[in-house]
């Protein structure tokens, strides 16, 4: 009778360890799809911005500032570049082995976290001398008296950067910050 009970307790531990690897590679093949889908969501606004600035360009549109614009493009690019790089999906092991998983998915999460908290260096600080020259140029075109100066405008244009560079840098923080907590739940998964 012992025999036939310590069968049936091996027997559904096991069936309940294949149902937790089943599940983590589910979870990781989510994460795998979400990352996708934000660097999807990256490379289009990137697109749109150099389409934006290729057009402005073409059609002599705001020549004065054609060389901040062109190295806004360079940014871009850059920018697009470290996106591929530092957080681009990286496939899963096709192995279904829960130690393989376990070891690729946590290893995943924390290239992604260590991306996202840097991301102020190589997301946001490419964009900053671009930015800092056309304002430069807008006031000295205002100097000259070539444009007509409207220091509303001007400062909503800073203070709304200021906000958007804000938000995404927090927006990356926000993600880094959740990743290390999925990093340290599958330490403790690790340990069990």
């Amino acid at each position: 009778m012992t025999d036939l009970k310590s069968v049936w307790k091996n027997r559904t531990i096991e069936e309940n360890r294949m149902i937790a690897i089943s599940e983590l590679r589910a979870r990781a093949d989510r994460f795998q799809a979400h990352v996708r889908l934000r660097n999807v969501i990256f490379y289009a606004y990137a697109a749109f911005n150099i389409g934006v600035s290729i057009w402005l360009i073409a059609t002599g549109r705001l020549s004065a500032f054609l060389y901040p614009m062109l190295l806004m493009i360079a940014a871009h690019l850059f920018v697009l570049w470290q996106v591929n790089r530092r957080i681009g999906s990286r496939p899963l092991p096709g192995d279904s082995g829960a130690r393989p998983v376990l070891d690729v998915y946590r290893d995943e999460l924390r290239r992604q976290a260590d991306g996202l908290k840097g991301a102020w260096l190589w997301y946001i600080a490419p964009f900053m001398p671009p930015f800092l020259w056309e304002l430069a140029i807008w006031v000295q075109r205002y100097q000259a008296g070539v444009a007509r100066w409207d220091l509303r405008t001007f400062l909503f244009t800073i203070f709304g950067a200021v906000c958007f560079w804000t938000a995404v840098w927090l927006a990356f923080s926000r993600a880094s910050i959740r990743l290390q907590l999925k990093i340290e739940r599958l330490n403790a998964l690790k340990a069990e």
